[in-house]
């Protein structure tokens, strides 16, 4: 059933004229900010803040869902579940803008590159440099991370932990990333995203080049304090890799339609990587592993 809603979720997300989302959920921020103006919840521990703001909505939200399947046999479950699944993967859909981007570095317009990378496609804490070339690593960088966040963490939770699963990492992302969280706030998400980060490393190694990739990701696999971003990068960079040769990503302003080439490479892996795990998710479901 899980592999049934995912897919019927993805298939909606591809072909439902979908609002475009930002990385922020103004649900959630709303949810902060009712708490966050009150000086006595301020004074609270770290924890303690962490368990009102992101715990207990979940644990809330997850009864909930357990008494909803009780009713008309868990079919107004399953219709909120890919509801769910939608509204949270929809915040990746920045299919529309990143071939923008692609079109603007084919076009060699780098200066459309940049306002298009800075308004659409950069996540708000990183700061875009002015030269091509370290812009179109941020690129990169910002939405091999973006996807994971939004997507692959988002199911890894829901099929380990069904609806509590992917409501806990929806809530943790965007308690770390909401400007009001404390400077600590990101630990508890880096926890969460430890076992998915290294699991996509592995898929993307299994999508390009393994050979390359698997001495990068077996190097990062107990490092507990290397982010996930980065884990994310190196090895995605060693499975694009050719003929044993280290990847070097070109300048958008010396060689443009090379740069777009290397971001559709980029893009093909995120794809190919995506598909392997809908095969071993309804390879599970078929084997009854998930219900």
């Amino acid at each position: 059933m899980k592999f049934l809603i995912v897919f019927i979720a993805l298939f909606l997300q591809n072909n439902l004229p979908l609002p475009q989302r930002n990385t922020r959920s103004r649900s959630f921020a709303r949810w902060m900010n009712l708490w966050l103006n009150g000086a006595r919840f301020n004074r609270l521990p770290r924890h303690l803040k962490y368990i009102w703001m992101v715990i207990m909505p979940t644990v809330l939200v997850a009864v909930g869902f357990y008494y909803i399947e009780q009713m008309a046999w868990g079919l107004i479950a399953v219709v909120l579940e890919v509801a769910l699944l939608l509204y949270v993967l929809s915040h990746i859909s920045f299919e529309r803008h990143f071939k923008s981007y692609l079109q603007d570095l084919e076009r060699g317009d780098t200066q459309g590159a940049y306002h298009c990378a800075e308004r659409f496609l950069a996540i708000p804490e990183i700061e875009l440099a002015n030269d091509a070339a370290t812009l179109n690593l941020q690129v990169i960088r910002v939405l091999l991370h973006r996807w994971f966040e939004y997507f692959f963490l988002m199911v890894f939770w829901y099929m380990v932990a069904d609806v509590a699963g992917v409501l806990l990492a929806w809530f943790s992302v965007q308690y770390a990333r909401s400007s009001e969280c404390d400077a600590k706030g990101w630990r508890y998400l880096h926890w969460l995203e430890w076992i998915p980060a290294r699991l996509l490393g592995l898929t993307f190694g299994l999508a390009g080049n393994f050979v390359r990739a698997l001495p990068v990701w077996q190097s990062f696999l107990w490092k507990t304090q290397a982010s996930s971003a980065d884990v994310l990068y190196q090895v995605a960079c060693s499975s694009l890799t050719h003929n044993g040769e280290e990847k070097h990503w070109h300048r958008a302003d010396e060689n443009a339609e090379m740069a777009a080439k290397e971001l559709q490479e980029w893009h093909s892996l995120h794809l190919r990587s995506m598909s392997i795990w809908m095969v071993v998710i309804a390879v599970a479901a078929i084997g009854g592993w998930l219900l």
